[in-house]
């Protein structure tokens, strides 16, 4: 069922470095709507919303999962930029499951390239649905964790590195300490994983997930992909980040580590650090209430794409944000976000 359903969404998407095979666009939009659309005044994935800004797009990632006992909920990471010029990053891409949805949302915004795809690590709820979205999206350029990190993927992650290699994209290894631009006008830094990290196999594969921060003037941006505080991952990479860098860590709005996740175990020190003024979490739910509230009781905004569906924070660069949500809250029970018709700005 799973499988005819993702045929009959493909049927009508567009063509990218898999070859022709667009029929329809009616049946892939559709996808997007998933049921839960919010009935505000404004389309979250109206470009005219952004025009000129920084637009961060955490897409709502999601699906039931038949097991023996009946079903798990899976999730994944997928975050998109849009950055003022027009250059468009993808960041991460959810399981495979998630990929039509993902290249439905990319063709609502008017995305036939993906001019970047940065990869925060090789496990299938980050890399999965790039099988898809490569068939029918055109992509540019990546950016990878380093080979040893790589190496030491998930089965997917070793798919995807063949399918890369086949498809013959330029791909570049970043590690602590790396600095690019992607477009004309955002900086980005590398903080994890140092070079020669992933060949410590008692390490887990997560804490060597990248850290990346991006600057856009006054704005700032952290995404951090699986990295946690856990010692029995083999390394508090959070602590050890903070040691080296401290302040410098700081960002307006910083991804939730691992979905928010109870093993991420994350520092108050870290917290600290960061001190973002806006929590995004990637997760269909919230899966640790204790790291959600830490996160909440720090004043900042905490949205996650379980209660708030598909988020958009976007900026011009002056440190201050226009935050659209896509979804209503059914309770107040996680905190309110002060949004008036899934809209509010941040300062």
């Amino acid at each position: 069922m799973l499988m005819l359903t993702m045929l009959l969404t493909l049927s009508g998407c567009k063509a990218g470095q898999g070859g022709n095979d667009a029929e329809s666009e009616g049946e892939a939009n559709a996808v997007s709507e998933e049921g839960f659309a919010f009935k505000g005044d404004y389309n979250i994935f109206d470009r005219s919303l952004t025009e000129g800004k920084m637009a961060v797009y955490y897409l709502c990632s999601g699906y039931d999962l038949p097991t023996w006992t009946g079903t798990s909920t899976q999730g994944g990471d997928a975050i998109l930029f849009i950055l003022p010029d027009g250059t468009t990053v993808l960041n991460d891409c959810g399981h495979q499951a998630e990929g039509a949805s993902i290249v439905a949302k990319l063709q609502k915004l008017g995305i036939e390239k993906l001019d970047h795809f940065i990869l925060s690590h090789g496990h299938g709820d980050h890399v999965g649905g790039f099988s898809i979205i490569a068939r029918y999206i055109e992509i540019g350029h990546i950016y990878l964790p380093p080979e040893e990190v790589m190496a030491r993927s998930a089965r997917q992650g070793i798919d995807f590195m063949k399918q890369v290699e086949e498809l013959g994209i330029p791909c570049t290894n970043v590690s602590e300490g790396d600095t690019f631009t992607l477009g004309k006008d955002v900086n980005v830094k590398v903080y994890n994983p140092p070079i020669g990290f992933g060949t410590d196999t008692n390490i887990n594969l997560n804490e060597s997930s990248l850290v990346l921060k991006l600057t856009y003037g006054e704005s700032s941006y952290l995404v951090n992909g699986d990295i946690g505080n856990n010692p029995d991952y083999g390394y508090k990479t959070e602590d050890a980040l903070v040691e080296k860098y401290g302040s410098e860590l700081k960002a307006d709005v910083s991804k939730v580590g691992h979905h928010g996740s109870d093993k991420t175990k994350s520092s108050d020190l870290w917290r600290a650090a960061v001190d973002p003024k806006i929590y995004v979490a990637t997760t269909p739910y919230v899966r640790d209430e204790v790291e959600h509230f830490k996160n909440v009781v720090t004043g900042a905004l905490s949205l996650t794409t379980a209660l708030d569906g598909d988020i958009l924070v976007s900026t011009t660069g002056d440190g201050t944000y226009e935050v659209y949500v896509s979804k209503d809250r059914t309770t107040d029970y996680y905190g309110t976000t002060g949004a008036e018709n899934g809209y509010l700005k941040v300062e």
